[in-house]
């Protein structure tokens, strides 16, 4: 049984920034995005004021809901829908502007342009008081400036030994995370980001609320283009993993043919495919393949279409 990963304490800031993908292999791989900062991040938590929510959806009987978290460092979007019920009852009982803390999955859209939009697909939230709100924030700027820190240090002594670093406490996945950082993105403005972190800093001591006016991210932090590493060798998939997905392919284009907007509903295609004996790990995993290998576009969340839809007259 695959263990559910960790969620990572983050601010809106390092999400945001966060526009790097790293894909495993295997029917039950995890796709991640890592941050210039020291996150390698599945699943994350986030604090901040969250928005009533507005209902995106296009089909009345597969409601879809966007609401926006906001904390001193930023804006990010948070969505839930069919497949996840319990958030979404969250999020739609959430009436009016308040405190709340938000567990999810990061979700990252590449347009044609190469800009990247990233969202969080809740899983759960629950508002919380004053009190709480703080001891949250400082729990994610204590844990953005232990990664940002390790960066840095890595940076300065690349050829520091990781045993050496594990017996000082340092955990596997951190340091992992922070080599991956650098490497992805050699020239970022970390120091930018530490200017960024103190603006938590009025919040958690109670001097100003969590937002007055969500402040930009500067250019120097937030990453709007996508630099894409060079390519690594893929094992050619095999006899059974094509077949797969040429029947992940036939099935989503069928719905999308006879739908009213030319788009596959995800839920439906799942559906569809465990009819077929695909499982629902087994249909994530060749999704994120053909989404990696531009065969497939989600330009509404949980709509699917061919990626050369986007490009017909």
């Amino acid at each position: 049984m695959a263990l559910r990963e960790t969620a990572w304490r983050e601010t809106a800031a390092e999400i945001l920034a966060a526009l790097q993908e790293e894909r495993g292999s295997g029917e039950r791989a995890a796709t991640y995005l890592l941050s210039p900062y020291g996150s390698r991040m599945s699943r994350v938590l986030i604090a901040g004021n969250l928005s009533p929510p507005e209902s995106i959806g296009r089909n009345p009987a597969q409601p879809f809901w966007r609401s926006r978290l906001t904390d001193p460092t930023g804006t990010v979007a948070v969505t839930a829908g069919g497949f996840q019920p319990r958030a979404m009852a969250q999020l739609r009982a959430i009436t009016t502007s308040q405190p709340a803390l938000v567990a999810g999955k990061v979700h990252l859209y590449r347009g044609n342009d190469g800009t990247g939009y990233v969202s969080i697909r809740a899983e759960a939230l629950r508002p919380l008081d004053e009190g709480q709100l703080r001891v949250a924030l400082l729990d994610e700027l204590s844990q953005s400036l232990d990664r940002l820190e390790l960066v840095e240090r890595l940076r300065k002594e690349p050829m520091t030994p990781d045993a050496g670093l594990r017996a000082e406490g340092i955990g596997a996945v951190g340091l992992r995370a922070a080599r991956e950082a650098i490497r992805r993105y050699p020239s970022i403005d970390r120091s930018a980001f530490r200017a960024i972190l103190k603006l938590l800093l009025p919040a958690i001591e109670g001097r100003a609320p969590v937002v007055s006016a969500a402040p930009g991210i500067p250019a120097t932090v937030r990453v709007t283009r996508v630099e894409v590493p060079a390519p690594r060798r893929r094992e050619a998939p095999s006899a059974s993993e094509r077949a797969n997905e040429s029947a992940f392919l036939d099935v989503m284009d069928e719905l999308a043919d006879g739908s009213m907007d030319g788009y596959a509903d995800y839920r439906e295609l799942r559906q569809r495919l465990a009819e077929r004996g695909l499982s629902e790990e087994a249909a994530e995993t060749i999704l994120a393949r053909l989404q990696d290998d531009g065969v497939v576009e989600e330009p509404i969340m949980g709509r699917l279409r061919r990626a050369s839809a986007l490009t017909d007259g």
